[in-house]
């Protein structure tokens, strides 16, 4: 009779899998299926993915903004073996792959805890909350290299802990992982290289021994970092020449031998000093000294004054301000990273616990890296989609404390009203996060990454009418999609283009960058215009209506209504007349 009542489980067990990815992956294909198009950068991956299709070569010759993208070709490939597998327009196509790619990161993290924790609701619990978890659900929603570097990063961790679990098969499947994460994006590959190693020399420290696979799993740390800096130097050099040096003040060949000097001492220190390791496995293990409760509320405290801060000062690298909005919103986020953060303690109770506690720790030590450092080009703000992952699981275990203490006080009857409020908070508390995904981004006004379909008509008449060679002013996200159809293209440079009220303020601008054309959407005048990173104005009624005037002529504009009639978005383009200026045709 308990075997046939633990047989009745997994069916119950699967399908709740089964809704908890449904879940996942709808979040993130909502702006996908809701827009034309979505993601400031979208333009440069389906330039980028419509060349190598054209060209039939990995790696195509890049002119666009920033570099190194052409390196990182695994999303381009699967849109591309999609697109010749289907036939499906690769415009339409990309924006719906990657969320699937992004939501199946739930499935692994399920069998990383199962796996670990041996316990399926924890494992259910801990794929929940990263299929809502803020950063992640945003992140992943684009159509980026970075969407298939966190799922190839989070089965490789999955797969390296099998491995520290004494699990040595799952390096036949680890070593093609790790090869398709280093092709899929280098931040991911930065991030899976400091948690490992982490997740490794923490497991050392709670070994009373030296075991063989020991050695087989430090060569396959030397083997992961040597493959990194490797193709990084070699085919990547971007990466490696402008990347590694702006994120670390070193040479990047000082910054690899340090990397490997102090991966090998860690190593041998562990192994070969026993009073350091015993000393460590005290620090690792110690009791922690604030309680459970106070830790959720110190956390929630701080997280809300350093948004206060952030509303003085601008955040680190991405040089945005908070906003009272954004506050508002962030209330569920910060109060489900206080949870996390109790959670933490609660993984030092296991050995298994810690390993996850310490990848946490690996990330969170570079964000504090980041943020002291400031001049670095690994954002603050990059960290914490990477973050959710390990803390996902420190708030599963927050969670089911929380439900356990619920429980208790059900069954010894000292409060139903206590239990239901208890576990309606939790549940409220979860909903709360998966609603404020899109909008706690927007609230900050950094960027809007819509990109609309009189957007695309505007484009697709310029392709029609307009020579490719004249350049054309936009903000990034527009400007991206224009370069992806071989126009030229302005980004960074414009400002007073923007945010003057008249012509004679943004004469000197536009004519020093020779701009024929100027490309607007409701998005840019209402909302507003990011022409690069920390670089973000908003337009005037005033700065708009210039358009209106001479040397501009609106030359076409595109709209959509809604069923009332009601204008939804639009998208103009302005031709700059020069010959009114000094009698000269651009035409």
């Amino acid at each position: 009779m308990e075997k046939s009542s633990r047989n009745d489980r997994y069916p119950k067990l699967y399908i709740a899998l089964f809704l908890i990815l449904a879940l996942a992956i709808t979040i993130r294909s909502l702006p996908a299926w809701t827009n034309a198009a979505w993601g400031n950068d979208f333009g440069i991956y389906y330039g980028i993915t419509t060349s190598i299709l054209k060209e039939q070569h990995i790696f195509v010759e890049y002119n666009g903004w920033g570099s190194s993208y052409q390196y990182f070709p695994v999303l381009y490939m699967t849109s591309i073996a999609v697109h010749l597998i289907t036939g499906m327009d690769i415009f339409w196509l990309m924006p719906k792959i990657a969320p699937i790619i992004g939501g199946l990161t739930v499935l692994i993290i399920y069998c990383m805890v199962s796996y670990l924790f041996k316990d399926r609701k924890l494992a259910l619990l801990s794929s929940l909350l990263l299929a809502i978890a803020p950063f992640h659900v945003y992140q992943t929603s684009h159509a980026a290299p970075l969407t298939m570097g966190h799922f190839f990063m989070l089965l490789s961790i999955y797969l390296f802990l099998r491995c520290v679990k004494g699990n040595l098969s799952a390096m036949v499947f680890l070593i093609p992982s790790t090869l398709l994460l280093i092709l899929s994006h280098h931040l991911s590959t930065y991030f899976y290289l400091i948690s490992i190693d982490a997740i490794f020399l923490v497991s050392l420290v709670l070994k009373k021994r030296v075991e063989k696979r020991d050695c087989a799993l430090l060569s396959y740390l030397l083997l992961a970092a040597l493959s990194t800096f490797s193709y990084w130097s070699i085919v990547a050099k971007p990466v490696f020449y402008n990347f590694m040096p702006a994120g670390f003040p070193l040479a990047p060949h000082q910054t690899v031998i340090l990397y490997f000097t102090l991966l090998l001492c860690s190593f041998f220190l562990i192994t070969r000093c026993e009073s350091l390791k015993n000393r460590l496995f005290k620090l690792v293990t110690a009791h922690p000294k604030m309680g459970y409760k106070t830790k959720i509320i110190l956390t929630f405290l701080l997280i809300i004054f350093f948004e206060i801060l952030f509303m003085l000062f601008p955040v680190p690298g991405v040089k945005v301000r908070i906003n009272p909005a954004t506050i508002i919103y962030s209330i569920p986020i910060a109060t489900l990273f206080s949870f996390g953060t109790a959670g933490l303690s609660l993984l030092k109770r296991s050995e298994e616990g810690l390993l996850i506690r310490w990848w946490f720790i690996a990330i969170f030590a570079s964000f504090i890296y980041a943020v002291v450092y400031r001049e670095t080009s690994i954002y603050p703000d990059r960290h914490l989609e990477y973050l959710m992952v390990p803390l996902s699981i420190a708030i599963a275990f927050s969670f089911s404390k929380y439900f356990r203490e619920c429980r208790f006080l059900h069954a010894m009857h000292l409060s139903k009203t206590k239990y239901s409020i208890g576990v309606s908070l939790i549940g409220l508390l979860m909903f709360s996060n998966m609603v404020v995904v899109y909008p706690a981004f927007d609230s900050i006004n950094a960027a809007d990454e819509r990109i609309t379909d009189p957007c695309i008509n505007a484009i697709e008449w310029l392709r029609e009418n307009v020579n490719t060679s004249l350049v054309i002013a936009s903000d990034h996200r527009l400007s991206m999609l224009l370069w992806a159809n071989g126009f030229n293209f302005v980004s960074d440079e414009t400002n007073l283009t923007w945010t003057s009220e008249s012509w004679e303020e943004c004469k000197a601008e536009i004519e020093s960058l020779n701009i024929s054309y100027i490309l607007i959407d409701d998005i840019m005048k209402d909302k507003v215009v990011n022409v690069g990173v920390g670089k973000y104005y908003q337009m005037s009624n005033a700065s708009y209506e210039k358009f209106r005037r001479e040397p501009f002529e609106l030359v076409y504009r595109n709209a959509t209504y809604s069923i009332d009639g009601e204008e939804i978005s639009w998208a103009e383009i302005y031709y700059v007349n020069w010959s009114y200026v000094y009698g000269r045709d651009e035409s």
